[in-house]
């Protein structure tokens, strides 16, 4: 009986890692082709809804497998890992979909760089 329950946690252990380690490397891709196209030119409209629904998806899908994970112990490798990689894609959202206005940011270097000239084009 024992010996039983040691198999049917291995097999959930091994599942919960599959889960994370496919869930993690698709973010890794995603996060690749949100440099690319998204961050590294400028998205076309079509782009831009892409990138908002997949990563909607993302996290979503990120959240409800670290509240399942981390709900027996949220210290664990795998919560955590899941943790930082929404963190990741929350960042992404904040930048790309509800960026600081320019007169925000302005004000922000502004108060951290007195001296310097505002924000524009290098030259």
């Amino acid at each position: 009986m024992e010996m039983a329950r040691q198999q049917d946690a291995a097999v959930a252990d091994d599942f919960a890692d599959g889960l994370v380690q496919f869930w993690t490397n698709s973010c890794n891709r995603f996060l690749a082709w949100q440099r690319e196209y998204v961050i590294g030119r400028k998205p076309t409209p079509r782009i831009l809804k892409m990138h908002r629904h997949h990563l909607a998806l993302m996290l979503h899908l990120g959240r409800i497998v670290h509240a399942e994970l981390a709900d027996p112990d949220p210290t664990a490798v795998p919560a955590r890992e899941m943790a930082g990689k929404i963190g990741q894609l929350e960042k992404s959202w904040q930048i790309v979909h509800n960026p600081l206005p320019d007169a925000e940011a302005d004000a922000i270097l502004k108060a951290a760089f007195p001296d310097e000239r505002g924000t524009g084009t290098a030259g």
